[in-house]
């Protein structure tokens, strides 16, 4: 056996259990964000769940426990039904906002990487200014003109996902528009809304479904942001960023009040960040990278 054929038999155990232990990452990620967004659906229906707003019988700010998972809060409020209700309202706002941003900054991208010259000039130019912009300060200044509610709270957080979209967007049309097949239907005399609807947006999309799992995250983080500077939904909503908001002065006291909702917050955005960054791995979207 050559030197070569002998490293690359030796390679062999450690590339399977590698690959093994990210599979079964891959399902343990998928797994957590199926329950998490079938418990937030459900919520309206689960009836062990307590009332999220009504302070309980037993006293304020009890440790976890067999009859309140995750304790309660300094008004004796359950605070598993808190963190699920929160699930609930986060996911509500990083849904739509995700999904306008890859519709609108899909299509922009799209047309700025296919078209070029001075669509691509002018796309290019937006996106660069609004990506030069402060995020937190820019949702802060929308939020805070338009007023506290969920309608603009989601509305400030997809303005910002559609520059950073766009621009991956444009990167993957620039990949494609320059592929053989795309320049094949040119010559056979394809029309551009064929070769941009049918031939280039559809290789654009598995790049998009990718990112749309790692945007999820940001925008949940950009919403406990914002809470974390009191200008995210107001009170009685309920969102995981205003819950770790509320429990922040009492970390010493009762720190289960911010943790356990705070390890369900990092334990969906590490799947979140898991699932997309293996989809970008699996779909080699290399270019898609900001």
């Amino acid at each position: 056996m050559t030197d070569t054929a002998t490293a690359v038999a030796g390679a062999q155990p450690e590339i399977r259990p590698r690959r093994q232990g990210r599979n079964l990452a891959l399902w343990l990620s998928v797994g957590w964000l199926a329950l998490v967004v079938a418990a937030a659906v459900a919520a309206p229906w689960l009836g062990f769940l307590d009332d999220p707003h009504r302070p309980l019988a037993g006293q304020p700010e009890e440790g976890p426990s067999w009859s309140h998972w995750f304790g309660t809060d300094q008004l004796g409020r359950d605070m598993f039904a808190r963190s699920v209700w929160g699930g609930r309202l986060s996911l509500s706002i990083a849904g739509p906002a995700v999904g306008i941003g890859i519709v609108a900054g899909g299509l922009l991208g799209v047309a700025a990487g296919y078209f070029g010259k001075w669509v691509d000039g002018a796309v290019s130019s937006v996106v660069n200014v609004a990506l030069a912009l402060p995020a937190l300060v820019f949702a802060l200044f929308i939020v805070t003109v338009l007023g506290q509610s969920y309608a603009n709270v989601t509305i400030a957080v997809t303005i910002l996902t559609i520059p950073a979209i766009a621009r991956i967007a444009r990167a993957q049309a620039l990949r494609f528009a320059a592929r053989e097949f795309v320049t094949v239907a040119d010559m056979m005399g394809a029309k551009w809304p064929r070769l941009l609807f049918r031939e280039v947006l559809p290789n654009v999309v598995p790049a998009l479904a990718s990112i749309a799992f790692l945007a999820m995250g940001i925008v949940i983080i950009a919403e406990g942001s914002l809470s974390f500077i009191g200008v995210s939904v107001g009170s009685p909503s309920i969102t995981w960023g205003n819950i770790l908001a509320a429990g922040r002065g009492r970390l010493e006291e009762s720190p289960h009040i911010a943790l356990t909702t705070g390890g369900v917050m990092f334990a969906t955005l590490l799947a979140l960040n898991f699932v997309g960054d293996e989809l970008l791995r699996r779909l080699d979207v290399r270019e898609a990278r900001i």
